[in-house]
C-alpha cells in the first residue's frame, strides 16, 4: 500500500505541475494535504504501533495544515481576499507543536535514557540550523510584516520550523534501526523544512507566488508522510534502541563538520552581501558549536578507551589493561603493606565443546562463565579475560584464605548450573583455579602470575574442576 501512495502521490504531482486552473490547483493541493491525513489515522489502525500517540499527533499536525489549506484555498474563492495574518494560518502553525510532540514521543520511546552522542550531535546541528533561520529567515520575515501581528506570524513559521527541527535532529541522530518507515519520515521532514525555508525566502523577497512550483514540494512531503505511515515497519520506528554505535560514521562525521562550519561561513556571506553582520550573534554560535564539539570528542575519547580495555565477547577488561591493574596493585600493596591475589582460571576441556558444538557455542559458554564470575568477585575486583578461554582475577586486599573462598565460589558457581545453549542443550562445564597471593607467596608481579599458572596447570594434572593454592591444598 506505501508504494501505491507514492505512486498516487507521485502522479498526482505529475498533474499538478501543468498549468491549469486555480479551482483544480486548489483542489489537487487540499486533496493530497487530506489524504495524507487521514492515511496517517488508517495506518494507526492498521498496524497498531506501541506509542500510537505519537502517530496520531503527527496525523492531528497534517490534518491542521488541510484546514489551513482549505481556509487559504476556499477562502479568497467564496468570500474574499485572504487577509495576512488569518485564521489560517492559526492552523498551519498549529501543525508545528502538534507534529514535534508526536515526533517526540517516538523519539523518547526509542531512546528513553541519555543518549549522549546523539543530544550532542542533534544540538550542534540545531545551533547552526538556528542561527541561520535567524539571520536569513527570522529577522527578514519579523522586518516585513507591516503590523506587529504580522511581524509575529511571519517570524513564527521559522521559528516553528526550527522546534520541529530541535526534535527531528534528535529522532534521526539517534540509535537504533533505521526501517524504511523512518527514512520516508525523514523525506518527508527534510521536504516539509526545505519547502518551508524556500517560502520564508521568496516571501522575504516578494517573489512568492500561490499555486507555484513551491508547491511541488510541499505535495511530496504529504506523500512521504502517508507512504511512511503505511509502510509496515512503521511498528518499528518506536522500538527501544539499543545504546548508541561506538563510532562515528563518516556520513555523521560529515554532517557535523558541515554544520560546524556554517557559523563563520555565515559572517563571510554577510560580508559579502553587505548586509548585517549579527557579529555577536555569531560570536556566540561559533562558541556554542566549538564547546558541543569538545564535548562530542571527549565522549568520543571515553568510548574509544573503553574499547581499548573491554574485550569484545565476554565484555571483561583486557589482558593488557589487567596487567597494567596489576602492577598498579602490587605496587599500592607494596607501600600499604597489604595483600593482593591473583586467580587464573581454566575452561575445563573448552576444545571438546567448540569441536563437537562449533564455535558459536563455544562463545556462548565463555560469556555464561564471564557473567559466572562477575557475580563471584567483589566490589573493585578486577575480572579479565586473559587468552582464548582463560579468565584472570585480581584481589585487592585479599588474604590467602579470602582468596582461596572467593576461588572454590567461581568453581562451584560454573559447575552448579549446566549452561543453556541454541538447540534445546545444557552443556556442563567445570573450570580450574590457581590461586597466589602477593606478599605470603611471591613478592612482583611478575611471580605472582607465574606461580598462579603453575598451580592452575597443577589442577589440570591433578584431573581439573580444582582450586590449587601454593599450599598445595585441591578442593573439589
Amino acid at each position: 500500500m506505501w508504494v501505491t501512495a507514492l505512486l498516487v502521490g507521485a502522479a498526482i504531482i505529475g498533474v499538478y505541475a501543468f498549468d491549469l486552473p486555480d479551482l483544480v490547483h486548489a483542489a489537487l493541493y487540499t486533496a493530497v494535504s487530506a489524504a495524507a491525513a487521514v492515511t496517517v489515522f488508517v495506518a494507526v489502525r492498521l498496524h497498531r504501533p506501541r506509542v500510537r500517540l505519537g502517530w496520531w499527533l503527527l496525523g492531528a499536525g497534517q490534518a491542521a495544515a488541510t484546514c489551513a489549506d482549505g481556509i487559504f484555498f476556499g477562502w479568497p474563492a467564496l468570500v474574499a481576499p485572504l487577509p495576512f495574518p488569518s485564521v489560517a494560518d492559526a492552523f498551519y502553525l498549529a501543525q508545528y507543536p502538534l507534529s514535534a510532540a508526536g515526533l517526540l514521543l517516538l523519539v523518547r520511546s526509542r531512546t528513553p535514557g541519555w543518549d549522549i552522542p546523539s543530544i550532542v550531535d542533534a544540538a550542534i546541528v540545531t545551533a547552526s540550523a538556528a542561527l541561520l533561520s535567524w539571520v536569513f529567515l527570522i529577522t527578514p520575515a519579523a522586518a516585513s510584516g507591516t503590523t506587529l501581528a504580522g511581524s509575529v506570524v511571519a517570524a513564527s513559521y521559522p521559528a516553528s520550523d526550527l522546534l520541529m527541527l530541535v526534535v527531528a535532529a534528535r529522532l534521526l541522530l539517534g540509535a537504533g534501526d533505521r526501517p524504511v518507515a523512518l527514512r520516508l519520515l525523514a523525506g518527508y521532514l527534510a521536504a516539509l523544512f526545505t519547502a518551508d525555508a524556500l517560502y520564508a525566502l521568496q516571501v522575504n523577497a516578494g517573489t512568492y507566488q500561490a499555486g507555484g512550483r513551491l508547491d511541488l514540494i510541499w505535495m511530496a512531503s504529504s506523500t512521504l508522510l502517508a507512504a511512511s505511515a503505511l509502510h509496515p515497519s512503521m511498528r518499528t520506528v518506536d522500538v527501544q534502541a539499543p545504546a548508541a554505535p561506538p563510532l562515528v560514521s563518516s556520513p555523521r562525521l560529515a554532517l557535523l563538520a558541515g554544520a560546524s562550519v556554517l557559523a563563520p561561513a555565515t559572517l563571510v556571506v554577510q560580508h559579502v552581501r553587505e548586509a548585517p553582520l549579527h557579529v555577536y550573534l555569531v560570536a556566540s554560535t561559533c562558541a556554542v558549536l566549538f564547546l558541543l564539539v569538545v564535548a562530542r570528542l571527549g565522549h568520543q575519547v571515553d568510548v574509544q578507551r573503553q574499547l581499548a580495555i573491554t574485550d569484545g565477547l565476554t565484555r571483561l577488561r583486557t589482558r593488557r589493561f589487567f596487567d597494567e591493574t596489576l602492577d598498579i596493585e602490587v605496587g599500592r600493596a607494596e607501600r600499604d603493606a597489604r595483600p593482593v591475589a591473583l586467580l587464573l582460571l581454566d575452561v575445563d576441556h573448552f576444545k571438546r565443546i567448540n569441536d563437537r558444538y562449533g564455535h558459536g557455542v563455544g562463545d556462548l559458554v565463555l560469556v555464561e562463565i564471564a557473567e559466572r564470575l562477575r557475580k563471584c568477585v567483589r566490589t573493585g575486583d578486577v575480572v579479565a579475560r586473559y587468552g582464548g578461554e582463560e579468565f584472570a582475577v585480581l584481589l585487592p586486599g585479599a588474604s590467602p584464605v579470602d582468596a582461596s573462598m572467593i576461588a572454590e565460589r567461581i568453581r562451584a558457581a560454573v559447575e552448579a548450573t549446566p549452561i543453556a545453549v541454541p538447540g534445546d542443550t545444557s552443556i556442563t562445564t567445570t573450570v580450574s583455579v590457581g590461586v597466589a597471593t602477593l606478599p605470603a607467596n611471591v613478592s612482583t608481579s611478575s611471580d605472582l602470575v607465574l606461580l598462579a599458572d603453575k598451580l592452575l596447570y597443577t589442577c589440570k594434572e591433578a584431573g581439573r574442576n580444582r582450586v590449587a593454592t601454593p599450599s598445595g591444598l585441591f578442593t573439589r
